[in-house]
């Protein structure tokens, strides 16, 4: 009789909660929240009526024309085509991009900290803005209030296990691609342009006619 293999068991290790960054302290995350509380009131929500803000704190680099601490605000813009929807959330990303933020060599995320307010009721990032941010900030603080408390956690605790490409191994195949599309254009053989068509003589009893008639 054949022995039995032995399965082996992998230990999946649940990841650790990481705590806020200690170089926040709790006064300038609440005064992030009530921005971002502030900020509601520009919010374009004419279908659900949910109106949500955010306020992005980032932290730019000491030749920086920017303050110390720089604050970007977003809140939710809603569209008829509700897929054209953006979140409050990656309004304020995109502003901080779009003003050039992950220029700064600093050394470090410039993204520190980000809080949202949706009113009354606690407002959690949803999965797409998570998946958002985490392309440029996977550890930020989230920052959010429930119950009249400010709770704060860390992005990493919202997701885990984020989707991440390599992004060494994606600029080395597109280069290989655009080379292949170089290569295949310089294959590609001219096609020799047609000869222009030479207009037909006219028959020999027209010109005959011709002549008879000038006579």
């Amino acid at each position: 009789m054949f022995g039995k293999k032995k399965t082996e068991t992998v230990e999946v290790k649940e990841p650790k909660e990481p705590k806020p960054k200690k170089a926040v302290n709790m006064k300038k995350l609440e005064d992030l929240y009530y921005a971002a509380e502030d900020a509601r009131k520009h919010a374009y929500a004419p279908y659900s009526d949910f109106r949500v803000g955010a306020a992005l704190l980032v932290k730019p680099n000491e030749d920086s024309v920017l303050p110390k601490n720089k604050m970007y605000t977003g809140v939710n813009i809603e569209n008829g085509s509700y897929g054209a929807t953006l979140c409050a959330e990656r309004v304020a990303f995109a502003k901080a991009i779009s003003d050039g933020v992950l220029e700064y060599d600093i050394g470090e995320n410039p993204f520190i900290a980000i809080a949202v307010s949706a009113g009354d009721e606690e407002a959690l990032p949803c999965g797409i803005c998570r998946q958002f941010m985490s392309e440029f900030a996977p550890e930020i603080t989230v920052v959010t209030k429930a119950d009249g408390q400010i709770r704060i956690r860390n992005l990493m605790q919202l997701l885990p296990e984020s989707f991440q490409l390599n992004k060494d191994e994606q600029a080395a195949v597109a280069a290989l691609e655009a080379a292949d599309v170089t290569d295949d254009a310089a294959e590609v053989e001219e096609v020799p342009a047609a000869e222009p068509v030479e207009e037909a003589a006219e028959p020999a009893a027209e010109e005959a006619e011709t002549e008879e008639k000038a006579e």
